[in-house]
This record gives structure tokens, C-alpha cells and sequence, in this order.
């Protein structure tokens, strides 16, 4: 008779409590930063940008200008020592070999991830300076099975039209099979032709608000989704003069919709 009581009793909560722990996740936590060459700001330190991140608590980190053992940053392996200190699963994307090491973007989460894959971005153009990259990892969200994509990118600051070669490449990397979320530095600012002709098939998440430098005047930092019409933008801050990077944090909550 008790278990039948308690039994009929978690019923009754499932039923009154719908946004309770004891639902299945279909929204998340998200942070963008360009960390300032593995934090250049501070003696490439991993440990100012974990005292940042664990004040936000994002499910999701996503960086640009992360190095991977250069000589600059003393040999480190920034993803990893940063994962470390936040207790987290990381993904490391190199873009180009960098000072007897690699310099690309990385991404961070809560949550195992099932995949990941480094995809190079390019462009003919003669004004291209340097190759970049997209790295994007699988993750599913606790409780409800939902696989979602996040993707992490750093253009060339060269032109506009390599920019533009660049976003072009990210649909045939990103796909479409999931739903994905993409962050990073664009070296764009909103009105050239790489977010307006480039970007026209994502959803926005970010708003134009200045990100750069830390006491911004341009946006150049971008949050990106898909499919369009399927995310719910709960919140959204930019995070300027942390001390740690010349770049803004963004952070921001968002719920996908089926």
C-alpha cells in the first residue's frame, strides 16, 4: 500500500511540476570567446578563463585563438588544462601549424561528446592570410536523447570576400541532419556580404552589439543557429572587460523547438 502511495505521489509531480529536474533538457547554456592568443593577457593561463566560465556555468564553451603546445604559450595544451580545471569534455580544431605547435579553436561541454570533426576553410583569393577551420562536436542532452551539433569557427581577418569563400564551405562540413549551433570570431562586421549573403540561411542569436576590443566599438563575435524558426533566444549578455582577452564573452540561454 506505501509504494502504491508513493508511486501514485511521483505521478502527481510529473504532472504539476513540467519544467522540474526530472524532465528531459531541451535547452542549454552556451558561451563564445576569443581567448586572445591562449591568453597572452594572462601568462597563457587557463585558470582566469575557468574562474570566468565557472561563474556563468555554460553546458557549452566554444574559443578561438586556442594553441596547442606553441612556443609562445610555454608548450601548453590550453584545451585540455582548461577542461581540467572546469571539469569538462574538450575538442581541440587546428586550423594551421603554428610556432613548432597548432593554433585553432576548441570547444568545451558538460557532456560526453559522440563526435567530432575538424573541417578546413579556405579561399582562392590571393587575399587570403591565413586557412581556418570549423570544429564541430555531437553531444546528446541529458534526458530526452536529443543530439545536437555544436560548432565552433575563426575567419580570416584579410577580406570580406575570403570571409565569404569561408561561410560558404559550412553547410557542406555542418550539414543539416541535426540541430546545430555555431559560435565564433567572423572578422565580419554585419553588414558585409560574409553574415548578410553568407549567413542568410542561420538563424541569429546574437544581437549587433559591439564584442571588440574588451571596451567594444565593433561586433565582430556572432552566435549562429539551425534550423531557422526552431530556437528560442531566453537570454543573452555580452561580457566586456573581463581583463583576460581583448574580445567580449558572449553568453546565452537557448531552447530548441521540434
Amino acid at each position: 500500500m506505501i509504494n502504491n502511495i508513493r508511486y501514485l505521489f511521483i505521478c502527481v509531480l510529473l504532472v504539476l511540476l513540467p519544467h522540474s529536474s526530472l524532465m528531459a533538457q531541451t535547452s542549454f547554456r552556451l558561451m563564445n570567446f576569443n581567448t586572445r592568443m591562449s591568453g597572452e593577457l594572462v601568462n597563457y593561463s587557463a585558470k582566469p578563463f575557468a574562474t570566468l566560465i565557472k561563474k556563468h556555468n555554460p553546458d557549452f564553451i566554444i574559443l578561438q585563438e586556442v594553441d596547442y603546445f606553441t612556443v609562445r604559450n610555454g608548450g601548453k595544451d590550453f584545451t585540455t588544462e582548461l577542461a581540467a580545471e572546469l571539469g569538462m569534455f574538450s575538442a581541440f580544431g587546428s586550423a594551421i601549424t603554428y610556432q613548432q605547435g597548432k593554433y585553432g579553436v576548441a570547444i568545451l561541454s558538460k557532456y560526453p561528446i559522440q563526435k567530432i570533426s575538424n573541417n578546413p576553410l579556405t579561399s582562392n583569393s590571393a587575399d587570403l592570410k591565413e586557412k581556418r577551420t570549423v570544429l564541430y562536436i555531437d553531444v546528446i542532452l541529458p534526458g530526452n536523447n536529443e543530439k545536437v551539433r555544436v560548432a565552433a569557427t575563426h575567419l580570416d581577418h584579410s577580406t570580406d570576400n575570403v570571409r565569404l569563400d569561408m561561410v560558404r564551405q559550412l553547410d557542406s562540413y555542418i550539414g543539416n541532419s541535426l540541430p546545430i549551433i555555431l559560435a565564433g570570431d567572423f572578422n565580419a562586421k554585419p553588414g558585409e556580404n560574409a553574415i548578410v549573403q553568407g549567413m542568410a540561411t542561420w538563424q541569429r542569436i546574437c544581437n549587433n552589439f559591439p564584442t571588440f576590443p574588451a571596451i567594444p566599438t565593433s561586433k565582430i563575435d556572432y552566435i549562429f543557429a539551425k534550423p531557422t524558426g526552431k530556437w528560442t533566444v531566453k537570454s543573452y549578455e555580452i561580457l566586456k572587460e573581463t581583463g583576460i582577452s581583448d574580445h567580449c564573452a558572449l553568453v546565452t540561454d537557448v531552447e530548441y523547438n521540434k
